[in-house]
């Protein structure tokens, strides 16, 4: 299950551009994300620091946080000050690049296949498929969501995995923790303050 997690965080992240479909997108940064991890693998470098800085450079301008952050806020976002919202949106950020860079340590050089499927012209969203072969056990078949913002740029907004969305799975925790502890407590929990 830790191999699973590690590779579906691995590449929740990975894409925009106003020009170039999700598919395309998807195969251009995930080459440049895995070149990058051989490269500190191969130098014995890769540490926390290094990693993060991997997920912040290749990664998160092609995810559309502010659209997972008032998701994950779900029925919290009524009244939600500004001052709120964006401290949230930064506590969201820097939790998905500790995630994403903690699953990053454990990319071995597995291969990973991207998979076109049709996109209508007239739709704002899409979906890529990805397969990412294990040699010591079955394969892991995801699913990337990606909406198309107003600018034209795909971004990634959720990832599907074993029939599982993880957007929707995180929405759920955050939402009950959010009753529980208030908003103020959540943002510093993501923060990693806590």
């Amino acid at each position: 299950m830790n191999k699973l997690f590690a590779a579906l965080v691995l590449l929740f992240s990975t894409f925009s551009f106003a020009t170039e479909t999700p598919y395309q997108l998807i195969n251009q940064v995930g080459d440049k994300m895995f070149t990058d991890i051989k490269l500190v693998n191969a130098d014995g470098k890769a540490d926390s620091s290094t990693m993060k800085n991997i997920v912040r450079s290749r990664l998160m301008p092609h995810v559309d946080v502010k659209f997972v952050s008032f998701k994950l806020l779900g029925k919290h976002i009524k009244g939600l000050k500004r001052a709120q919202a964006v401290e949230f949106i930064d506590a969201v950020d820097s939790y998905l690049i500790s995630t994403y860079a903690a699953a990053l340590l454990q990319y071995k050089g597995q291969q990973v296949i991207f998979e076109e499927l049709p996109v209508s012209k007239d739709s704002d969203y899409a979906t890529v498929k990805v397969l990412i072969k294990e040699q010591s056990g079955p394969d892991i078949d995801m699913h990337f969501k990606f909406r198309q913002g107003k600018d034209g740029a795909w971004k990634v907004y959720d990832m599907v995995a074993e029939g599982i969305s993880l957007l929707s799975a995180k929405q759920k925790e955050i939402t009950g923790r959010i009753s529980q502890v208030g908003l103020a407590t959540v943002t510093d929990e993501l923060k990693g303050k806590m």
